[in-house]
């Protein structure tokens, strides 16, 4: 990536000096272009991780609901025995009435004698059938149980993880605050939200207008931001540049918003490579322009709003990840 970053840096060079040909300036230009596809494909990737964590939300939702099945099926199986072992009483009762009448009887005909008979053969059939029925209820309620038993393990061992997640993503927003602090009333604002940390900084503590080199006060807050993601090394950090609605007329290759949303984004991103020891893979920037305003209102105090740098910081969930899918 500061591969891209130096070529895209060797070609606005080259461009102000005007000492390119035309062939040479066209070559240059597919690279900047492709360096812009390439982060609009980073941009991609970054949004479908969103939406892989927003889906993997929904199922452990789902298999929550899934649980609470297993439990009203469970409460039903048990509610089926009970009934099953109160008809199995009900006929060996009944039996043994039949056997206590048949030996009391003094039977007038051997025709009478067959009946009776036949009656406690129907008994012993149907008393049969109800212990199988209720050998079949019991080995169901053993298997549901156990399903029980195992989404229930697996929905522990999420949660341990989620929380366990929850209490990280706390203690980096506490000590990034505590870095930041000296920063509070210059445009600064931490907060957490779905599980990240975002660090929002208007331009005024980072840029000068219509600039993307960071000012003294910018780089100081930078270093001191730096300082916290170094020792945090399982942390993602995504930097987004924001402008306001008001077009910015450039030259060079920083023609617009777009042009200017991303350069500022990128000026963080080698600023906390110079000033800690992160690892490049981490990084990312992106530029939003404009369409990402925090105040959608026509005034100055909205656009001075939305005139900022967003770095988000993400915890690695690949302990979710890998729970799931082995699951």
């Amino acid at each position: 990536m500061m591969k891209k970053y130096f070529i895209l840096t060797t070609i606005l060079i080259v461009c102000l000096s005007g000492c390119v040909t035309k062939q040479k300036y066209n070559e240059l230009q597919q690279r900047y272009q492709k360096c812009q596809d390439e982060l609009t494909y980073v941009n991609a990737e970054n949004v479908d991780a969103n939406n892989t964590m927003k889906g993997l939300r929904s199922q452990l939702e789902a298999m929550t609901q899934q649980v609470d099945q297993l439990v009203k099926d469970t409460l039903t199986l048990s509610r089926r025995l009970r009934m099953s072992e109160r008809d199995l009483a009900k006929a060996t009762q009944d039996y043994d009435d039949l056997l206590k009448d048949f030996s009391e009887l003094n039977m007038s005909n051997q025709s009478a004698m067959n009946s009776l008979l036949g009656n406690i053969d129907a008994y012993k059939d149907e008393l049969t059938a109800k212990e199988k029925l209720l050998n079949a209820q019991r080995d169901s309620l053993e298997a549901a149980k156990a399903i029980l038993a195992e989404k229930e393990a697996r929905i522990n061992e999420m949660e341990k993880i989620l929380s366990q997640k929850d209490a990280e993503v706390k203690a980096l927003k506490d000590k990034v605050t505590a870095a930041l602090k000296g920063f509070e009333g210059s445009g600064l604002n931490v907060y957490e939200k779905d599980g990240k940390v975002y660090v929002s900084m208007q331009d005024k503590l980072l840029f000068a207008s219509a600039s993307w080199s960071l000012n003294d006060q910018g780089l100081k807050a930078i270093r001191n931001l730096a300082s916290v993601l170094e020792n945090e090394k399982d942390i993602s950090v995504l930097i987004e540049g924001h402008t306001d609605n008001v077009p910015f007329n450039g030259n060079g290759q920083v023609k617009d918003n777009w042009d200017l949303s991303v350069m500022r984004a990128t000026s963080v991103v080698k600023a906390l490579l110079q000033n800690g020891d992160i690892d490049p893979v981490r990084l990312s920037a992106s530029g939003r322009s404009e369409y990402l305003p925090i105040d959608a209102s026509d005034n100055a105090e909205a656009r001075a709003k939305n005139r900022r740098t967003e770095i988000i910081l993400t915890p690695n969930l690949d302990q979710l990840f890998q729970l799931i899918q082995g699951n």
